[in-house]
């Protein structure tokens, strides 16, 4: 995923997230496209930031254009980074990469149909770093191990427009290329593709009596996974979604109610398949579950009141059930458990949120049961001098939460202060802990507003404080983490021009050059640190332009 063209990211729970799959066990993440350019408009920005850790460069480019009935908007970009830097030490060798991407949406719209075709590329290439290996060098081209990653999505979305209804038919592809060079640069030892299509249909009712409101739809999908390489992770394989769904909205006064109900069902076949390392058996099975959604939202003045009870459903994946070999972008090997059972969960969250003009205050505590809840663990095996990690599953709890607050005083408007606390615990039913669970954590942000006239002026100053607890709480052969706390300093400055103004942006990552190793990295098991001290400056141009009619 990249971040090329994405407007904001959001987070869905409740009964919405029936309309995006079953598997949404705890919520969705739906990523939000830039927005086309206002009518008539042609629009453009150029980004560029650098890094000093990794002597990284990030660049994007953005045209968009709204003439009439047509929208059209292309976006590129291009990163590039050598090998990070520990604090106070090398740099870790091989953990170079770039990134090559590309997106386009085109539009047209009418009275009662709105279309929409999107297209996106990303070209990666990751270095497979092996061992704590420290170096001075600052090299950027890419040396033996590597990965080559290609993605390529296309959607193709409908809306009609109904006397009072309307339908909408997105129809996607997406096909996937990894490719990881060992001995040669021009020969891929494992070379996987993945390719989907998928649909996703869904009708809208008219009003019912100013209050009900009904979606009805269905999706589907059909997933090939095929293997041209000397090596093989997980076995050629066809998977088969179908589901569907129907969501009901009713909302009274400063309440509004939903409900809903999704029916699912996954087919997964293989065939036998044979390398020098691992014979992989057939494998045909099929999974299916119901599901329903409950959830209510009070509304009034500066609260709102949140509850939802849902139930999940999730079919293991492939990687899940018949994964056997190396899996270089994690550094383990992985043994797959073909026996798995379908994971099926209930979860209970409830949010309360408070704002005021000077104050804003939300708590959201969560409790997730989930039966056969299918998880990673490593072990205390060694296969090819790296470490195996294999799949179970479990009754399995998982509860927390977060809650946070933000502060702006009356008498001092440009003074912003906001802190929030994420807690998760995961535990089977015999109170264990289960395995790689993130920290426990605080976020708390300082941030001081200007307002000027000047041609160039500072807009913001911050200051960001991150804590992490220790990770005691860990599963069978997993070691703990020790807390870290990290410190980040920037600014933004505006540059008025006649157009829209030029933003400069510059700042430290990790001041204080803490070596510390995330729980969740996945250079943990060899002792490598996350990096060090990072300086960054960054620079934003726009530019608009009214178009003829």
């Amino acid at each position: 995923v990249s971040d090329l063209g994405v407007e904001s990211v959001e987070v869905i729970k409740g009964p919405a997230s029936l309309l995006y799959g079953s598997d949404a066990l705890g919520g969705v993440l739906y990523f939000v496209d830039e927005r086309y350019s206002s009518h008539n408009m042609l629009e453009g920005n150029f980004n560029t930031r650098f890094l000093s850790n990794a002597l990284g460069t990030y660049n994007k480019l953005g045209l968009k254009m709204h003439k009439n009935e047509l929208k059209i908007s292309v976006f590129g970009g291009y990163n590039s980074n050598a090998d990070y830097q520990i604090p106070n030490g090398g740099r870790v060798f091989n953990t170079r990469f770039d990134e090559k991407s590309l997106k386009t949406s085109i539009g047209y719209n009418t009275k009662k149909w709105v279309t929409n075709f999107h297209f996106s590329m990303l070209k990666n290439k990751f270095g497979i770093t092996e061992s704590a290996e420290y170096s001075g060098k600052t090299n950027r081209k890419h040396t033996l191990p590597f990965q080559d990653v290609n993605q390529y999505n296309m959607s193709f979305d409908n809306t009609y427009y109904l006397t009072q209804s309307r339908l909408n038919l997105i129809l996607g592809y997406s096909n996937n290329n990894r490719k990881e060079f060992e001995g040669s640069e021009s020969v891929a030892a494992l070379d996987m593709k993945l390719e989907s299509y998928t649909y996703n249909f869904k009708w809208y009712s008219a009003p019912i009596a100013d209050r009900l409101s009904l979606i009805i739809g269905s999706q589907g999908m059909r997933q090939t996974n095929s293997n041209f390489g000397e090596e093989v992770l997980i076995p050629n394989a066809i998977t088969s979604d179908f589901g569907i769904f129907s969501i009901a909205n009713y909302e009274i006064n400063n309440f509004q109610f939903q409900v809903g109900l999704r029916g699912d069902y996954r087919g997964l076949k293989t065939e036998y398949q044979m390398t020098e390392e691992v014979n992989f058996s057939t494998f045909d099975n099929s999974y299916k579950n119901i599901n329903y959604s409950a959830g209510g939202v009070f509304s009034e003045e500066n609260i709102n009141l949140r509850f939802n009870l849902s139930s999940g459903f999730r079919a293991p994946n492939t990687s899940e059930l018949l994964s056997n070999g190396i899996h270089e972008g994690t550094g383990r090997y992985e043994i797959g458990n073909p026996d798995l059972n379908q994971e099926n969960a209930t979860q209970v969250d409830f949010t309360f949120d408070y704002r005021s003009d000077n104050f804003r205050f939300s708590i959201n505590p969560f409790f997730n049961f989930i039966n056969n809840y299918i998880f990673i663990t490593p072990t205390d095996s060694v296969i090819q001098g790296v470490p195996v990690y294999k799949y179970l599953q479990t009754k399995a709890f998982l509860y927390g939460g977060e809650t946070g607050f933000h502060f702006h005083p009356n008498e001092i408007k440009w003074l912003h202060f906001d802190s929030n606390l994420s807690v998760v615990i995961a535990e089977d039913d015999d109170g264990k802990p289960l395995p790689l669970i993130p920290a426990t954590r605080v976020n708390s942000k300082l941030k001081v507003i200007f307002s000027n006239n000047s041609i160039v002026s500072i807009q913001n100053i911050f200051i960001r404080h991150q804590y992490k607890f220790d990770q005691n709480r860990t599963g069978q052969f997993e070691d703990g983490s020790p807390g870290y706390q990290l410190v980040d300093i920037g600014t933004e400055v505006g540059i008025s021009t006649k157009g829209k103004p030029i933003e400069i942006s510059a700042g430290i990552n990790n001041i204080f050059n803490v070596k510390y190793i995330d729980h969740l990295s996945r250079f943990k098991s060899m002792g490598i640190p996350n990096p060090g001290i990072n300086f960054y400056v960054g620079l934003k141009i726009g530019f608009e332009s009214k178009l003829g009619v």
